[in-house]
C-alpha cells in the first residue's frame, strides 16, 4: 500500500478529498487515533489508483471506511484502566466475532500466560498477559495491512497508545523476525525492538504450547500442526528452517523456570 498521500492522490483535488474525509471521520469517531483513520482512508483510495472514472471514488471510500469504523469499536489505551483488562476486551472485539478459532487460541494462550507469569517478577506479569491477549489481533481485517500479523498488530497497538514494550512483544512473538525476512518486511519489523528476555521467552512458550483450539499441546505437536495446516510454501513454515532451534530454546528456558518453581 502506498505510504503517503502523494502516492495515492491524483493531483491536488485528490489530496484535498482525502484530507476532507479524514477530518470528517475523525470528528465523528474521536476515539480512533488519527494515524489509524489516515491509514484506512489511504488504503481505500489506493484501491482505485487505476480507475478510469473517479467521480464516485470519494463516496465509495467513505462508505468502506465508515463500515470499518463501525465494525471496530476499539478505544485507545489509557493508563486509567488496567492494561490486562483493556487487552482482553480489545482482543475480544477484534477476534471473537470474525475469527472464532483464533479467539479460542488467544484465550488459551492468555490462560497459559496467567499461569506462566508466576516465573516472572510481579511487575512483569501484566505485560506478559496483556501481550498474550493481543498477540494475534493482526489477523483481524480492521488491523491487517501488510499480511504479517505480528507487525500489523504492533502498529495498530502503537497507534492506540499501548505501552511500547507490549507492542514490541507482539511484533516479535514466536519467531516473527524470520517470517518478516522471508516476506520482505524485516526493516518494517525493526521499528520495534526485540527484547530477548524472560518475558519474550514466556510469550513464545505460551503461543507455541497452545493449539489453534486453545488446548495445551507440546512444542513438537504445535510445530507439526503449523506445518500441516499451512503447507510447505507458507512463510511461517519456511521460517521454521531458520528459527526452529531459537523457538525451541525459548520454550525450554521457560520450561526450566517453571520446573524450578514446581510447575
Amino acid at each position: 500500500m502506498p505510504g503517503t498521500l502523494e502516492k495515492i492522490a491524483h493531483g491536488r483535488r485528490g489530496e484535498q478529498e482525502i484530507r476532507r474525509l479524514e477530518g470528517l471521520l475523525r470528528l465523528e469517531r474521536p476515539q480512533f487515533a488519527p494515524g489509524l483513520v489516515h491509514e484506512w482512508v489511504a488504503r481505500e483510495f489506493a484501491r482505485f489508483d487505476d480507475a478510469p472514472v473517479r467521480a464516485y471514488i470519494p463516496i465509495l471510500v467513505e462508505r468502506a471506511v465508515r463500515a470499518r469504523l463501525r465494525a471496530t469499536p476499539v478505544v485507545p489505551y489509557s493508563s486509567a484502566v488496567e492494561l490486562v483488562d483493556w487487552a482482553r476486551g480489545t482482543a475480544e472485539i477484534l477476534l471473537a466475532g470474525e475469527l472464532p478459532r483464533r479467539w479460542r487460541h488467544t484465550r488459551g494462550v492468555a490462560g497459559r500466560a496467567g499461569e506462566v507469569s508466576a516465573v516472572l517478577p510481579p511487575a512483569e506479569r501484566a505485560v506478559l498477559v496483556a501481550a498474550a491477549w493481543l498477540h494475534d489481533i493482526g489477523y483481524a481485517s480492521p488491523v491487517s495491512a501488510t499480511g504479517l500479523h505480528s507487525l500489523d498488530g504492533a502498529r495498530f497497538l502503537s497507534r492506540l497508545g499501548v505501552p511500547s514494550r507490549v507492542c514490541a512483544l507482539v511484533a516479535h512473538h514466536s519467531g516473527a523476525a524470520a517470517v518478516a525476512s522471508l516476506s520482505g518486511l524485516a526493516s518494517e519489523l525493526a521499528e520495534f525492538p526485540d527484547e530477548r528476555g524472560p518475558v519474550r521467552d514466556a510469550l513464545w512458550y505460551c503461543d507455541m504450547s497452545t493449539s489453534p483450539w486453545g488446548e495445551p499441546v507440546s512444542f513438537e505437536e504445535r510445530m507439526a500442526e503449523i506445518q500441516s495446516r499451512r503447507g510447505p510454501e507458507d512463510p511461517v513454515v519456511r521460517a521454521l528452517a531458520i528459527n526452529r532451534a531459537e523457538r525451541a530454546a525459548a520454550v525450554e528456558r521457560t520450561a526450566e523456570l517453571l520446573r524450578r518453581i514446581g510447575r
